[in-house]
């Protein structure tokens, strides 16, 4: 196949990113996205089919790999590099990675933990295969950030057409949950003004992150953000954290934002309307090797139109030639023919104070 980065390459700035594209007028305006791939599951041909909507660009959205042993007990160095292994050895996977600019964050099982937090008893090593297995430099700013964590920014294209996308990392620093068993995994609210999800360090960082200008921003939360509690993992586990989001999205004005998100293993879309703010859209895709048997009901109320439960591929689409500017978010699965499963257009205009 042929290599789609020699066609569909874009203008980078580079703000702690490794270069991942070569130089190019064109504006970032393909955006693939997806989680949720457990390497010893055989059939990874939806890697194909997103390249067949021509990315300029992926993002891994957490869940790369599965590092633990099938969710109940924490992985050891070698499973976690085994895991690498494996999937670094798919032959659909070898044709995706060599064919389009990848950029990756984590959750809980690249970390080796099912639902692992910051005290997860591998994931420090994991964090090092994690930058092996990417090619993160040695050298690049999420080796060296001061609590430790691989939360990072990239930023896309002139002034005119700037595309923030920030990967946030939410293991590192992130609270133990209140159980002490596994795998019980039905979470407690944590209502600890010290509770947090991403650290102070990365509080710090994102505020001045979101102050730099850009046209759209991109939030990569490899947890639901939108998601009303329901015992399970995703931003309402910790509501002052997630209300704190809200309020530096306001303090900073930074306009042109959204979150994507994975780790569910179903597709949905959903918006909600904070008090003082534009609507929020949260657009989630999971998982790229297995689903859930249904959509739960836990988002109706906010859910736009249908989710999708099968194996699945996120896809964003900016026209910059039309004002105002659109961004056109759809699922995909792993279906002939290859067409959107939900779909849904906002505008620029949208998503600003």
């Amino acid at each position: 196949m042929k290599k789609l980065v020699s066609i569909f390459t874009i203008s980078i700035l580079l703000f702690g990113c490794k270069k991942s594209t070569e130089n190019s007028q064109e504006p970032l305006s393909r955006i693939a996205f997806g989680s949720c791939c457990e390497q010893f599951i055989a059939d990874k041909s939806i890697y194909s089919r997103i390249l067949e909507k021509n990315p300029q660009l992926y993002i891994a959205g957490g869940d790369n790999i599965y590092g633990d042993f099938f969710a109940l007990a924490p992985g050891t160095p070698d499973y976690i590099q085994g895991a690498y292994n494996q999937l670094a050895g798919d032959a659909y996977w070898k044709t995706f990675r060599a064919s389009v600019p990848i950029i990756a964050t984590w959750d809980d099982h690249d970390t080796g933990d099912n639902d692992g937090t910051s005290t997860g008893p591998v994931i420090g090593v994991a964090k090092d295969l994690f930058f092996k297995f990417w090619d993160i430099p040695a050298d690049a700013p999420r080796h060296n950030r001061p609590d430790g964590g691989i939360y990072d920014a990239c930023y896309y294209g002139d002034d005119a057409h700037r595309v923030q996308i920030i990967l946030l990392d939410l293991r590192w620093n992130h609270t133990p949950y209140k159980e002490t068993q596994r795998p019980a995994l039905n979470h407690d609210t944590l209502m600890s003004p010290d509770a947090t999800m991403l650290g102070a360090a990365q509080w710090a960082w994102l505020e001045a992150e979101l102050k730099k200008p850009a046209k759209v921003r991109i939030i990569m939360s490899s947890l639901q953000f939108n998601c009303f509690y329901n015992g399970g993992e995703n931003w309402a586990v910790l509501p002052l954290e997630k209300q704190k989001m809200l309020d530096l999205i306001k303090s900073t004005g930074a306009n042109g934002l959204f979150f994507i998100s994975g780790d569910v293993h179903f597709a949905e879309f959903t918006k909600t309307q904070p008090a003082g703010m534009y609507p929020i859209y949260e657009f989630t895709s999971s998982g790229i090797s297995h689903h859930e048997d249904r959509v739960p009901n836990t988002n109706d109320a906010i859910r736009i139109g249908d989710g999708w439960q099968y194996v699945n591929f996120g896809l964003l689409t900016i026209d910059w030639n039309v004002s105002p500017v659109t961004i056109k978010a759809e699922i995909f699965g792993n279906t002939t023919p290859l067409d959107a499963k939900v779909s849904h257009t906002v505008t620029l205009d949208e998503l600003k104070f």
